[in-house]
């Protein structure tokens, strides 16, 4: 059981990497310009993770190679969606950022 736990959060670690002082969103205001800078920069940097603070009040990322319409976390109750933006990495994986409100 330890050993699973271990493994555990060591892959949540891997998986969350928020970027300090975060200025990747830029001017970006809106929730649908802060989705398409995060999913710019997640695509040029190849971070296929979360990289900055929570857009809106709910944000799910997902990465492919097939659509840029990729699956990403939903919210568990109901929201509004408030930004939906997609990016290509240079050797072709979808990267698709979402918030909602």
């Amino acid at each position: 059981m330890k050993y699973v736990l271990t493994i555990f959060v060591l892959s949540m670690l891997y998986v969350v990497h928020p970027i300090p002082n975060n200025n990747i969103w830029g001017n970006a205001k809106t929730d649908q310009e802060r989705c398409q800078a995060e999913a710019d920069y997640m695509a040029k940097n190849r971070k296929f993770y979360h990289v900055g603070p929570c857009i809106g009040r709910f944000e799910g990322i997902g990465y492919g190679s097939k659509t840029p319409n990729v699956p990403t976390c939903t919210p568990k109750y109901k929201m509004t969606l408030t930004g939906d933006a997609t990016a290509q990495t240079a050797s072709g994986t979808w990267v698709r950022v979402r918030s909602w409100r």
